[in-house]
């Protein structure tokens, strides 16, 4: 959570203990019948943040606590709340999907203008009642009280003082200053030089500290320089040396990651781009995060898969010993993948699946498995042609015959075998049946959707397409042989005749 400026570490305990009255009766039992239970709640408050846990009774129905949450917390005013519940290869809180908005410049108030007005068109654009998590990195507003040492330089120069030299002595007499490493028994332990406690007991009263001159004199900070209150930001980010604020996106997870991107550049990025502080070139704006990542992965995947198919035909021409045969195979293939797609649509009727990495290399296994089948009716059907002498409609007849039990029994045996991690089974959890593919499979569900619809499809019309492909490139060959060889008997006739008529002569 993402309390209000200003608020102080009492207040976000305060704004906790409000929560945790609020989802008191998901624990005790209180709550409204068939809602999911919470087993362990705890929130830490710090610096800025408040974190908050919560763990389930029931592991399989965590996710159905990210509303109830969300909801505790989004009744708290000025509370922005971001909700998650993530998965073994997320990192943070942004679920793995997030779209980053950098905003960079050299004026911090300049800046943080920019940031809200892009935030409140990101919110407009991408609300968060509908699901959408939007978190401003590091913040918003300019409320933190700030204390300014600015050095008087006449006096610094009359008293020998160094701006280097006043920042060191203020640093240590508050806060403790860096003089250097001790090393003992092998390990390095820094040296600081720290203030009596005296004086860094009342830090917050700077114009009395003392401060040692170069001549031994002791003076106040006050005959050196001015110290002013003044107001500024918790936390200064950095991007190639440039200040920056981002805005971080988590889109609901029925918007594909593609379209928030596209949304996101022309409902926020381009209404920005027209104001004048980015048109002068100070300010600049970018799309950083997994955003960034996806078109690097779009073509990192893309020559995955043609790697794949190479090998694939390159591996079948060395076993049919021919470059034609391999063509016939290949059409699987791509059956295969139309499969895949339909396995994944047919899955999203049902329960959302992105098309993540893990789903997308499914369809990089499809490429090698289901060309096993059309392997065997190929290879078999000219087993037949050379040994034993079958034209070759009568081989691929009785290649069909012969193989579709052990292609079917094969099939059967994935299918069957990924089917669980799939399609939801009835368990026993929380007193009660549920229907759930079990606690951490979502992570290979798109994965499993994918490889099964593949092999369905492609095993159907593998039994039906493979071998009138073969048929037709088989009497393709015959016709060539043919053409080629009138084409030979043609320049022989030609050739013959002419050296008659050169003998004759």
């Amino acid at each position: 959570l993402l309390p209000p400026p200003g608020y102080n570490i009492d207040q976000m305990i305060s704004l906790g203990s409000n929560i945790e009255r609020q989802l008191a009766p998901y624990w005790t039992g209180e709550a409204a019948p068939g809602s999911p239970r919470i087993n362990d709640f705890f929130f830490v408050a710090r610096g800025r943040m408040l974190f908050l846990g919560a763990k389930a009774v029931d592991e399989l129905r965590a996710g159905e606590l990210i509303p109830v949450l969300a909801r505790a917390a989004g009744s708290q005013p000025g509370v922005i709340p971001i909700v998650s519940q993530s998965s073994l290869f997320d990192s943070g809180l942004t679920g793995g999907r997030s779209i980053d908005l950098e905003i960079t410049g050299p004026d911090l108030e300049e800046l943080v203008q920019e940031a809200q007005k892009a935030f409140g068109l990101s919110m407009a654009a991408f609300p968060m009642t509908e699901g959408n998590q939007l978190r401003p990195i590091p913040g918003l507003d300019l409320s933190s009280p700030e204390l300014h040492v600015v050095p008087r330089p006449e006096a610094c120069a009359e008293l020998g003082v160094t701006t280097a030299s006043l920042g060191y002595a203020v640093n240590a007499l508050v806060d403790g200053a860096f003089a250097g490493e001790y090393r003992h028994e092998g390990r390095n332990i820094d040296l600081v030089i720290c203030g009596a406690a005296d004086f860094a007991a009342h830090s917050h009263d700077l114009d009395n500290l003392p401060i040692r001159t170069p001549s031994g004199q002791t003076v106040r900070l006050s005959a050196v320089a001015d110290v002013l209150l003044s107001r500024g930001p918790e936390q200064v980010n950095h991007s190639e040396r440039q200040r920056s604020i981002t805005i971080q996106l988590t889109p609901a997870p029925g918007i594909p990651l593609e379209a928030a991107m596209v949304k996101m550049n022309e409902s926020v990025q381009k209404v920005l781009m027209e104001s004048p502080r980015f048109q002068s070139g100070l300010y600049q704006m970018r799309l950083a995060g997994t955003a960034d990542k996806l078109a690097d992965t779009w073509y990192d995947l893309k020559w995955n898969l043609l790697l794949a198919l190479l090998l694939s035909y390159l591996l079948m021409a060395a076993l049919f010993e021919s470059f034609l045969y391999p063509l016939v195979v290949m059409i699987s293939v791509a059956l295969a993948l139309v499969g895949g797609l339909g396995g994944l649509r047919v899955m999203n009727i049902f329960q959302m699946q992105p098309l993540d990495m893990l789903t997308m290399l499914g369809f990089v296994i499809l490429i090698g498995t289901v060309a096993n089948n059309a392997i065997l009716i190929v290879h078999q059907a000219l087993n037949y042609m050379r040994d034993e002498g079958m034209p070759p409609v009568e081989a691929v007849c009785e290649t069909v015959r012969t193989r579709m039990r052990p292609i079917v029994m094969s099939t059967l045996s994935t299918v069957l075998g990924m089917l669980p991690l799939v399609v939801p089974l009835p368990i026993y959890a929380d007193g009660a049946w549920v229907w759930s593919v079990g606690a951490g499979s979502e992570l290979y569900q798109g994965l499993g959707a994918v490889v099964l619809g593949g092999m369905v499809v492609s095993t159907v019309f593998t039994l039906i397409l493979i071998p009138a492909g073969f048929s037709l490139v088989m009497d393709a060959r015959v016709q060539a042989a043919r053409i080629v060889a009138a084409v030979r008997g043609r320049l022989r006739g030609v050739s013959g005749g002419r050296a008659t008529a050169s003998g004759k002569a």
